[in-house]
């Protein structure tokens, strides 16, 4: 997934002081994703989320209230960074005002003013990309999460009058209704603020209430930040980028706070566990990202001179399997006709199919052979930590069950006609990889007309696929914003959320039940409203949640200060981090 939000935990690394550093000043980390943008407004996913989170910065920063272990849920307090203090909150929770911090400084020594905080987030709404994460801000500000178009007359008028500079160290927004998380929604990376004398000279929307139309939905390659960060007031500049192989940070040495500890940090793309493993073994590497690489890999590590492993790291992390209800891309389609050849674009519009499928995978299979029980099984939308959650709802294995369903759907001419269907993991993560071929063999194991592609594709290409609605079926991860039930509601099941404007999934009772619960204070009310929730889209399987996990990582000794992110199950925060 995408997804976005910060969560932070400190794991700080003493040294065995027998090891030499390899690289003085530069750490080497290692990941499987590609880096789709490090445009705010394009940005919605973890391998650009970090980096935003080194370049970038927020209003507010989430730092852990306790040490996270497997069995805990994170506890977060989102601290003032380029706010000077929490928001003052009035008007019956609706308005936030919220003064700046007066050091605080971009990285061309320019100073951080109400003004580029305004920008910053109208340019984020406005532009409301497909692949981007501007429904986080327009739900609480605009009252809902539906990306603007550029016919929408009224968006900026209604938008200039929700974010009010009243000077320039002090900025207030007018939330159109009560938002309890929306300090958390101001530490995340999508709320990053940058310059906008910068971006404007960029080449990037110049701020006026005629000419945004211009920039909505505008493709990627029209960003001025495809390829590079905005001038923002982070530890870090992005020195150079290699696309889909590596991307290189440098120190700001003119950071309004401390300098960064390191002069340098390499991410490095490495899809081969076995080439990781070495990269780390001969001190070429310093550390690998957690969740990146399959749980043998790990066994690897134990016992080797100068090497520390960090196991059960607890994410708020849901792996699952997601279908599109009308598929626009003939190329995922065959023959383009209910045959053994292929599948027409609406083949999983029909409920039989999704539960069809739900029941052909074996679950436990998976948690016992590739994630040798480290995890936990959940067919649910929502976190097994969060309230709502309801371990009741279980997709059963079953192969009577899955025959069962196919053979009513389509009015009961899919058993007979079979079908041919791609499925797509991201290249590097051999978890979803095995998902993908276990639910492949139970289907085959069906019908000889049944067929599943397993195919595979680059991170980037899978999300830029499910944004322009061009995927057919395909394995994820979300990665909460914030702890909140509603994080996990409305991007799985709203129509606005994340992934149903992916998939096409709508369901008025869930919208309205989402609307109702995420404006109910009372703890007890709004867990039954969730439980509710989370129901309905159980039955409709409007996507099929597989697996939480329970990550590792592993590092050189000499690798101390390390910032972990448990909402993105990896992500780091290189400003404390040093040899």
């Amino acid at each position: 997934m995408k997804k976005l939000g910060l969560i932070t935990t400190l794991l700080l690394m003493g040294s065995t002081g027998f090891a030499q550093v390899k690289n003085p000043d530069t750490l080497v980390s290692l990941t499987i994703g590609d880096w789709s943008s490090f445009d705010p407004a394009q940005c919605y996913d973890t391998a650009c989320g970090e980096i935003l989170q080194n370049t970038l910065e927020t209003l507010y920063f989430p730092q852990p209230s306790d040490m996270l272990t497997e069995a805990s849920s994170p506890k977060i307090v989102n601290e003032p960074l380029l706010a000077a203090a929490l928001p003052a909150v009035s008007n019956g929770g609706k308005t936030f005002t919220v003064k700046l911090n007066p050091a605080a400084k971009f990285s061309d020594g320019t100073p951080v003013t109400a003004s580029d905080v305004k920008y910053s987030f109208m340019r984020q709404m406005l532009i409301s990309s497909d692949a981007g994460g501007a429904a986080l801000m327009l739900e609480p500000i605009m009252g809902k999460a539906d990306n603007i178009k550029k016919d929408d007359a009224g968006a900026y008028a209604t938008m200039d009058k929700a974010i009010v500079v009243q000077n320039p160290t002090t900025i207030v927004f007018n939330l159109a209704k009560p938002f309890t998380p929306f300090v958390a929604v101001l530490a995340h990376p999508v709320a990053a603020i940058y310059s906008k004398a910068a971006a404007i000279k960029a080449g990037g929307w110049d701020g006026g209430a005629t000419t945004w139309q211009k920039f909505s939905n505008e493709p990627l390659a029209n960003s001025p930040y495809a390829n590079t960060a905005p001038v923002g007031s982070g530890p870090f500049l992005l020195q150079r980028y290699d696309k889909g192989q590596q991307v290189i940070l440098r120190r700001n040495d003119k950071y309004w706070r401390a300098p960064a500890k390191l002069q340098t940090v390499v991410i490095k793309k490495v899809d081969e566990p076995a080439t990781a493993v070495q990269l780390l073994k001969t001190g070429d590497a310093d550390q690998i990202l957690v969740g990146s690489y399959p749980r043998n890999i790990a066994s690897q590590f134990t016992g080797l001179e100068g090497i520390k492993v960090i196991d059960n790291v607890s994410t708020l992390v849901l792996q699952a399997m997601f279908m599109n209800f009308n598929i626009q891309d003939t190329s995922k389609l065959g023959s383009g006709k209910l045959d053994e050849k292929g599948i027409p674009a609406t083949f999983f519009s029909d409920i039989n199919v999704r539960r069809g499928f739900a029941a052909s995978l074996d679950y436990q299979a998976f948690l016992r052979d590739q994630l040798l029980g480290k995890g936990v099984i959940n067919n649910t939308v929502m976190q097994t930590s969060l309230p709502g959650y309801n371990s009741a709802l279980k997709y059963r294995f079953s192969k009577e069950i899955a025959t069962a369903y196919f053979k009513k759907a389509w009015g009961g001419k899919l058993w007979d006609s079979g079908f041919t269907v791609p499925i797509y993991w991201n290249s590097g993560n051999v978890n979803r990889q095995k998902a993908a071929q276990i639910l492949k063999a139970g289907i085959e194991s069906l019908n000889p007309k049944f067929h599943v592609d397993v195919r595979e594709a680059q991170f980037s290409a899978i999300l830029a696929d499910a944004a322009a609605h061009r995927q057919s079926i395909w394995m994820l991860g979300w990665q909460a914003d914030y702890g909140d039930s509603h994080n996990f509601a409305q991007p799985f099941l709203a129509s606005t959320g994340n992934y149903p404007q992916n998939t096409g999934y709508k369901n008025p009772t869930v919208d309205k039940l989402i609307d109702q619960a995420v404006a109910t204070s009372d703890p007890a009310q709004r867990a039954a409203l969730y439980r509710r929730i989370i129901q309905v889209g159980f039955n409709d399987v409007a996507e099929i949640p597989i697996w939480q996990g329970v990550a590792y990582t592993a590092q050189r000794e000499w690798v101390k200060g390390r910032v972990v992110n448990p909402l993105y199950s990896g992500d780091i925060y290189y400003y404390t981090s040093k040899q």
